[in-house]
């Protein structure tokens, strides 16, 4: 087996969704270039060349941010054999055996053009073709130079970092085990109190460190929660490090410092929304000189940098519930859990962990379900009208409108039994609780432990575009 440019990693061997995603994919007959996308540091490219090691003699593999002269490769025609011409000057490639040859275009956000290739890069080649990349919505990459994004020439996954299941993964608990969560949730029936208990501890595990693989692995291995809370943060101020340091096709930096600053400005200012009653987050807040809109466009980067996600709030709460979203209001989540945590002052993983959190459950319990949501392709919207009700989150359950009331322990649920009881003002609705209980069904009312939360949605490899 030969590689190229395989830049080696530490990330222990960790199971993702996108493992089975990927195995079905190379099943396919007519199967299509991948781009798989998403945050820095979820967990890409290891995940791609772990696959590509099991499942090719040769893996040509390509880095555009270790190797900025590959560029040049991509510079004339795009057409497979011309590219292989090219990159045959710049690398010692043997002979590309057709069905069992994988090129990877990594960290492609680099070269636009390379992605552009991926259009004339079918399976009628004989190669397959793996690209990932970062960043692939902000300006400068890919729209700003002008460089056309292959539309429906590669099958897209948006890759986010661990969710609860893929932390079990981690753990080394085994599909049967995992399964006793799916079961209990479909049927309804409560688990026993010791299985409660016991997913109760992981879930804690999991919401003071999130579902970064570096983070996730250094627990793993060390058992220790604040080094890997450390991990976190460094790999949290790396991305904020990113804010300054992309630069666009003529190698110029894409912001200015006093951009940058609004960026991490609108970045910083995320848990201290959240803290607040109805947590919707205030553009006009963020600090740094610019425009009228220059606020909106830090925000705009966070999004299109998968670095956060937007709840947005809706008109009425009733499905379908994107036709209702109000485009000017909405909370920010970062997008992982553990960003949040790290935020936050040592020792609130002593208060996570003992279930002794003071005043701010109610925002990390909140942001916990909205990241497992949006870890699973779940769209975020909730519901706030004059400040008198207050929905959590609405989300589509088997084609009904869903509100989800998010408690640490208990509470009254009374703006959404105002909505349960005026569907002639707001709709059909049906109410789901998540709290620290176990699963059970009365009155009507879904109640679900915080666990549970990421069986909401069927997960979904291709996540839609906020």
């Amino acid at each position: 087996m030969l590689y190229y440019m395989i830049k080696k990693g530490t990330t222990m061997e960790l199971r993702r969704h996108i493992d089975g995603w990927l195995d079905a994919w190379r099943r396919r007959p007519n199967r299509k270039p991948v781009l798989v996308k998403g945050i820095r540091q979820s967990g890409k490219t290891h995940s791609i060349l772990s696959f590509a090691k099991k499942n090719y003699q040769t893996i040509v593999y390509l880095n555009f941010w270790d190797a900025p002269d590959l560029v040049d490769a991509f510079a004339g025609e795009l057409d497979v054999s011309s590219i292989i011409k090219e990159l045959s000057v710049k690398l010692p490639l043997p002979e590309l055996a057709k069905g069992s040859t994988v090129f990877i275009y990594d960290e492609v956000q680099e070269c636009p053009r390379a992605l552009l290739s991926l259009k004339s890069a079918g399976v009628d080649s004989g190669y397959d073709f793996i690209a990932s990349g970062s960043y692939l919505g902000i300006r400068g990459y890919v729209v700003s130079d002008d460089t056309p994004k292959p539309v429906g020439s590669v099958e897209e996954f948006d890759m986010r970092t661990l969710d609860f299941e893929e932390f079990l993964w981690a753990k080394g608990y085994q599909k049967e085990q995992v399964s006793y969560l799916k079961e209990a949730f479909l049927s309804q029936t409560p688990l026993s109190k010791s299985m409660h208990d016991a997913f109760t501890s992981l879930f804690r595990e999991y919401l003071c460190i999130g579902g970064f693989p570096e983070a996730v692995s250094i627990y793993m291995e060390s058992g220790n929660i604040q080094t890997a809370l450390q991990t976190v943060r460094r790999i949290t101020n790396d991305l904020q490090d990113d804010f300054g340091r992309r630069r666009g096709k003529d190698n110029r930096p894409l912001f200015k410092p006093n951009e940058v600053a609004r960026i991490r400005s609108a970045f910083s200012l995320i848990p201290s929304f959240l803290a607040k009653e109805n947590k919707r987050y205030i553009v006009s807040k963020i600090e740094g000189r610019g425009a009228k809109d220059a606020g909106k466009d830090a925000i705009s980067y966070l999004i299109d940098a998968d670095v956060a996600t937007k709840a947005y709030n809706l008109e009425t709460p009733s499905i379908p519930l994107s036709v209702n979203l109000i485009a000017s209001q909405y909370k920010l989540y970062p997008a992982d859990i553990g960003m949040l945590v790290g935020m936050l002052e040592d020792g609130t993983t002593n208060a996570i962990l003992s279930g002794q959190l003071g005043m701010s459950k109610g925002m990390l319990y909140e942001a916990l379900v909205a990241d497992a949501l949006y870890k699973r392709g779940g769209r975020l919207f909730y519901f706030s009208k004059e400040g008198k009700l207050e929905l959590d989150f609405l989300i589509n359950f088997k084609g009904e409108a869903a509100i989800l009331e998010v408690k640490a322990v208990s509470g009254n649920a009374k703006s959404a039994k105002t909505v349960l009881k005026h569907p002639e003002h707001y709709g059909k609705t049906r109410l789901i609780q998540i709290k620290d209980a176990n699963i059970g069904y009365a009155n009507d009312v879904l109640t679900i432990p915080h666990y549970m939360a990421h069986l909401l949605f069927d997960w979904s490899p291709t996540l839609p575009l906020d």
